[in-house]
């Protein structure tokens, strides 16, 4: 069946990532940044707090996957001394997360074949949907970055919903917005248990990029996972089209 609508994954399927949150020179710059603004940490201190306040987070949204708001961790970290701290607004928490992501992220280009598969399927009249487990924070500036913003209909990243793949809820929530059925659409991802899950919870065609070499054993013992014939497998973007 032709499909009308095209649900992409964004990192390991059009965009290369490689990021690294455990560099001292990250928790030692966040530290300089917010010690300018009045919060006071060490770096050792920083990687604390950010980290309990992540999971603290993380338990009071609940559920089976939840997705926290980043810029809401940064935004309290500078509160550390109500009396001393200046207020968090949206320029502070968009630079702290702009200069956390740079040092933390080590590489960052998009996959082979990406422009020229999403500007075939546009050409084709497809939609263009983009399903994301990331921080719109993050994920934004790197679309607008690597040239991929314009192309999609729709943008759908897990931090603005509460919730992440493969909650069936997400993509849900993304075909009734879109008004479309389960039958029109296919998901591209690279992660059997996010990407194809999320698809195959509500009956959404799944097609698995190899984009990590996957032996052939591997991809026959994770296909298999799943209804038959309910996911096919890619080793290149190119072959969408």
């Amino acid at each position: 069946m032709e499909k009308k609508a095209y649900i992409f994954d964004l990192y390991g399927t059009l965009a290369d990532i490689w990021t690294d949150e455990s560099k001292p020179e990250l928790w030692s710059t966040m530290a300089e940044l917010y010690g300018v603004y009045g919060a006071d940490y060490t770096p050792e201190e920083l990687k604390s707090e950010y980290l309990r306040l992540c999971a603290e987070k993380e338990r009071k949204l609940g559920g089976q996957f939840p997705e926290i708001e980043l810029s809401e961790v940064f935004s309290e970290l500078l509160r550390r001394d109500r009396a001393v701290a200046s207020p968090a607004g949206d320029g502070f928490i968009h630079m702290a997360a702009n200069v956390f992501r740079i040092i933390s992220r080590n590489r960052l280009c998009e996959m082979p074949g990406a422009h020229e598969v999403l500007r075939e399927l546009r050409h084709r009249g497809k939609k263009l949907l983009l399903l994301s487990n990331a921080q719109a924070v993050f994920t934004i500036p790197e679309l607008e970055k690597l040239g991929l913003y314009d192309y999609f209909d729709r943008i759908f990243i897990s931090s603005d919903h509460g919730i992440k793949k493969p909650d069936p809820r997400f993509i849900a929530k993304l075909l009734d917005l879109e008004n479309l059925r389960p039958e029109d659409c296919v998901m591209i991802g690279n992660d059997f248990s996010s990407d194809m899950r999320v698809a195959a919870s509500c009956g959404v065609e799944g097609i698995f990029l190899n984009s990590d070499g996957y032996s052939e054993e591997e991809l026959f013992r994770n296909t298999h996972r799943f209804p038959r014939g309910t996911v096919k497998v890619i080793n290149s973007l190119i072959e969408l089209i």
